[in-house]
C-alpha cells in the first residue's frame, strides 16, 4: 500500500513540477480566443441563416 501511495504522490509532484506559469497563461489565452471566435461564428451563422433554421 505504501508503494502505491508513494508512486501516486511522486507522479503528482512530477506533473505539478512540469507545469509552468507560461503554460497556464498560454492555456488561458487560447481558451479566451477560442471562446470569442466561437461566439462570433455563432452570431455570423445566426445572421446568415436566421434563428428558425437552428430550431430556436
Amino acid at each position: 500500500m505504501d508503494s502505491k501511495v508513494g508512486f501516486i504522490g511522486g507522479s503528482l509532484v512530477a506533473i505539478l513540477k512540469s507545469i509552468t506559469l507560461h503554460n497556464i497563461v498560454e492555456t488561458v489565452v487560447y481558451t479566451v480566443i477560442g471562446t470569442v471566435v466561437s461566439y462570433f461564428v455563432s452570431l455570423l451563422l445566426r445572421w446568415m441563416f436566421g434563428k428558425s433554421r437552428f430550431g430556436s
